[in-house]
């Protein structure tokens, strides 16, 4: 199974904590694992949100948790200048249950809390098998152009990276730019924004959970109803489902070819990012398959518990 490697700034649009969703509901159906989460964004509330969206679905679907402790922390841009909070991190943080204890756990309060981020993708990558790791780049490409200049980087990319999908253009050019040694794709502009995330969905599709930490994210950003763009989504599907009829493919420039949205599939691929997106955490089984592509084909599994990882 493929590993996946989130680099993002979360918390600077709510589009990237649905595209976190996308990520650990694409785990959920066994069809990748969540290797490493990182971020740019130099804000310890950046680093906690991504770990409290991992506990939200530990014990099920991601590996980098356990009921016990995290065996890989999130990865955090140490630049000396730590960002502005925003709401999107802030409120979801400080939300409190019932009991008056926070809704959401998570163990980062201090910078030691994380762990550099270009250093911990570059030994997430030794750990994977040959060809067998994907990046997904959600945000500015700072942490993996600095992990490009670590010793010997650039073989160990080479042989473990299947490719890389960068959300935006400007961060793949800069990759392709500096040498990054295996396939890169970006996500066209253009499928961002004919394809959006309606708000409704929000609402309606995640409302099996009283307390979600995407729901809360996405509407702290800003005020509702609104819609977000989805090329962060896009850049998780394409990742993992680069063979998905949906995208259609550019041909190369300067190394990058562009991911766009194929004929008549803007309501397929809509469809496929709100089910994904709100896909309810799913328990850790031994030798879990994928799911069927066809929902009707698919053979329930009895249910196991989760079983917790060793710290």
């Amino acid at each position: 199974m493929v590993g996946v490697i989130f680099d993002c700034d979360m918390g600077s649009r709510p589009e990237t904590a649905l595209a976190l969703a996308v990520l650990y509901g694409l785990d959920g159906m066994n069809e990748c694992r969540v290797v490493v989460v990182s971020s740019t964004r130099s804000n310890l509330g950046s680093a906690a949100y991504c770990e409290v969206v991992g506990r939200f679905y530990a014990g099920a679907v991601s590996g980098a948790f356990g009921s016990f402790s995290r065996t890989l922390p999130v990865g955090l841009l140490a630049d000396g200048a730590m960002k502005d909070d925003t709401p999107m991190l802030t409120v979801p943080l400080s939300r409190k249950n019932a009991e008056g204890k926070p809704q959401y756990e998570h163990g980062i309060h201090k910078l030691v809390d994380t762990a550099v981020a270009p250093a911990l993708v570059r030994n997430a990558l030794t750990a994977q098998f040959d060809q067998n790791a994907i990046v997904v780049l959600a945000g500015p490409p700072t942490n993996l152009l600095q992990m490009l200049k670590l010793r010997d980087v650039p073989e160990l990319v080479k042989a473990k990276v299947k490719h890389l999908v960068a959300a935006d253009p400007k961060g793949a050019m800069a990759l392709a730019a500096a040498g990054w040694p295996t396939p890169i794709y970006s996500i066209s502009p253009s499928l961002g924004t004919q394809v959006v995330f309606p708000a409704e969905a929000v609402d309606k599709e995640f409302a099996w959970s009283t307390a979600h930490p995407v729901v809360d994210a996405y509407k702290a950003a800003k005020a509702m109803p609104y819609d977000s763009p989805t090329s962060e989504l896009a850049a998780v599907l394409y990742a993992v489902r680069s063979a998905d009829k949906a995208f259609a493919l550019s041909e190369p420039v300067n190394g990058v070819r562009q991911v766009m949205l194929a004929p008549e599939a803007k309501d397929t691929l809509l469809k496929t990012f709100i089910e994904l997106a709100s896909a309810k955490p799913v328990p850790k089984q031994r030798f879990r398959r994928p799911v069927a592509a066809d929902p009707a084909k698919a053979k329930p599994e009895p249910s196991k518990p989760a079983e917790p990882v060793k710290p």
